[in-house]
């Protein structure tokens, strides 16, 4: 009795103020309605266990829920046909006992580019379920998109195919574009222009489901780098998009991790991750990364780790290396058929373009510090070891 009437109150908040005839058919109902409420808030809270990253609209639009998980745009609702205009808990509007259903959209924003793939799922299958469901389709989906490609174009620095659209500028020469590895190639002389990067990444993020993996990468080290300065530079630009949430969250970083070959460590998680759980999950399954950091370097400077009394480990910038490591090995994986992209360890981070950027960020960081470069080249090696992948190339 009291389970019941429980119930039934949780079923009037959710469906908003109604009269005695919304009462009555609730009663009728009883525990058989299903809410579209709790199925969304179940949802969400599932693809945020497994690390993706979640945006949630709190209240139904159009008599249905959307939501963002990763490069995924879920919609929930009624089936078709039913009140678009009605809360979809609505009892005098809507059948309550009959079950909603999901479709998932990739990639999260199609008005240019199409749906790359749309998946129905029914609105009663058990949340842990319909992450597995919904990561195994958006992995096949991206594979299809990858597939597609026609590689038209040359990184400017490093002479490797590209599709045209997945190369960027990262300076006011825009002309002058290039792979995830060459962003901060000493090959590039001035006028950096991290902030239209980071929109263009932004582009590539939400409209493109086969983009680069090793972009990722590359946002995480703008990010960590230029932290909340950045962001406030991001929204001063004066740019009618609003700069995606990852920018000041990386827990909202998504990272495409490798569809084939995966280490233990990345076991646990799907098509991908916010970089935050990522980093979590590797230092998890590797707790003495930093050590092993510290005791390559020592071994490249010829010298006892105890010799030399600062630490080169730039903590600020850790979260980045992870990135590095993980989407170069996705991005190698998804390309087999092209140079592996690791050659970004080979006097990629130059000290005076990262200075370039990190000023136009705003970084508190000192790039011609040898810790930044050290704790990006070493520490880039020593993770991607760590996991199993071969750097050496």
């Amino acid at each position: 009795m009291t389970r019941n009437r429980a119930r039934k109150q949780a079923i009037r908040a959710a469906a908003g103020e109604g009269g005695y005839a919304r009462t009555a058919r609730l009663h009728e109902e009883g525990s058989r309605a299903v809410l579209t409420a709790d199925v969304q808030r179940n949802a969400v809270q599932a693809f945020r266990q497994a690390g993706w990253p979640t945006e949630n609209e709190n209240f139904p639009e159009g008599g249905q829920w959307s939501a963002y998980a990763g490069p995924v745009w879920s919609l929930l609702s009624r089936p078709s046909g039913m009140d678009t205009d009605a809360h979809p808990d609505d009892a005098e509007r809507h059948d309550l006992t009959i079950t909603p259903g999901f479709t998932f959209i990739a990639p999260a924003i199609s008005i240019n580019t199409g749906e790359a793939r749309v998946l129905k799922v029914p609105g009663d299958t058990l949340p842990s379920e319909l992450v597995s469901q919904v990561s195994a389709a958006v992995a096949r989906a991206r594979e299809s998109e990858i597939a597609k490609l026609v590689n038209d174009a040359q990184c400017a620095i490093c002479g490797d195919s590209y599709p045209a659209r997945y190369l960027l500028a990262p300076t006011v020469a825009r002309e002058v574009t290039v792979c995830p590895s060459c962003v901060f190639d000493g090959d590039l002389f001035g006028g950096y222009d991290p902030v239209r990067l980071a929109y263009d990444i932004d582009h590539l993020w939400f409209e493109e489901l086969a983009m680069p993996a090793g972009w990722a990468a590359v946002a995480a080290l703008l990010a960590c780098a230029g932290g909340k300065t950045f962001v406030e530079r991001l929204n001063e630009a004066g740019v009618l998009a609003v700069p995606g949430g990852h920018w000041s969250d990386l827990s909202q970083l998504w990272i495409w991790l490798p569809p084939h070959s995966r280490p233990a460590a990345l076991d646990g998680l799907g098509a991908g991750a916010g970089l935050t759980r990522v980093v979590e999950a590797v230092e998890a399954a590797h707790p003495d990364l930093r050590e092993r950091f510290r005791t390559q370097l020592a071994e490249e400077l010829e010298q006892a780790p105890e010799e030399d009394g600062r630490d080169y480990l730039v903590e600020q910038l850790w979260p980045a290396v992870v990135a590095y490591a993980v989407a170069l090995a996705t991005q190698e994986q998804e390309r087999p058929g092209h140079r592996p992209p690791w050659h970004v360890l080979s006097d990629s981070f130059e000290p005076g373009t990262l200075a370039g950027h990190f000023r136009q960020l705003g970084s508190s960081l000192n790039a011609h510090d040898l810790g930044v470069c050290f704790t990006l080249e070493v520490g880039l090696q020593v993770v991607a070891e760590a996991l199993g992948w071969n750097t050496h190339y």
